[in-house]
């Protein structure tokens, strides 16, 4: 079975490539309904057939925007626990994926702080994004998540994934909605307030 929104291999990969970047900061700026797969391919200076011999659907494109997100993402978060693995991974990961991420093109943290409003909003998004099947950013989280020490720096419960994703949302809604200081600021003050937890070490 084909993954989920991702092209077939016969797609040529910079078209794709162009699609993906074009789609992504139409569906930022405009959200999901009032983007047309037209308005994506002329963002992206091809014909509107070229979206469709790739995607056969909106939620498919909105979906392969999501999981070359999704992919950058885990990119960064890797990258960032890596270099200290003897210590909790976050919130120092995910604060450092969503700066690179900001600082490479707003639109990545952008299209992730609107996507669940669109999910709730669109059925044939809600049939993907809350299917059996989950997206391999989950279990990355999870991952991370059970690094040294993250579990007690947290307090009580056994799997805070989803208390890392819903702070990675807030941290994206933040950059979609301050100006560049105010986020820094923000960020650098989570940083200090997680220099040491008490309790984290025991």
């Amino acid at each position: 079975m084909k993954p989920r929104g991702r092209p077939s291999n016969s797609c040529t990969a910079d078209t794709v490539a162009v699609m993906l970047v074009a789609a992504r900061k139409q569906f930022a700026a405009q959200g999901y309904a009032a983007t047309s797969n037209r308005t994506v391919a002329n963002a992206a200076g091809l014909a509107h057939t070229a979206i469709y011999n790739h995607f056969g659907s909106k939620a498919q494109l909105f979906t392969a925007v999501f999981l070359d997100v999704q992919d950058r993402l885990i990119f960064e978060l890797q990258r960032s626990a890596a270099r200290t693995p003897d210590e909790p991974a976050f919130p120092g990961a995910l604060l450092d994926a969503i700066e690179e991420l900001r600082a490479a093109d707003p639109t990545y943290v952008e299209f992730l702080a609107s996507m669940y409003v669109e999910v709730r909003r669109h059925p044939e998004l809600r049939n993907v994004f809350q299917g059996e099947e989950p997206f391999p950013i989950v279990d990355v989280l999870r991952s991370l998540a059970a690094s040294p020490g993250a579990k007690s720096a947290l307090g009580k419960g056994e799997d805070p994934t989803w208390f890392w994703i819903t702070f990675a949302l807030g941290l994206a809604q933040l950059s979609a909605l301050a100006d560049t200081a105010t986020f820094a600021t923000t960020v650098e003050m989570f940083r200090q307030q997680f220099v040491h937890v008490p309790g984290a070490d025991s």
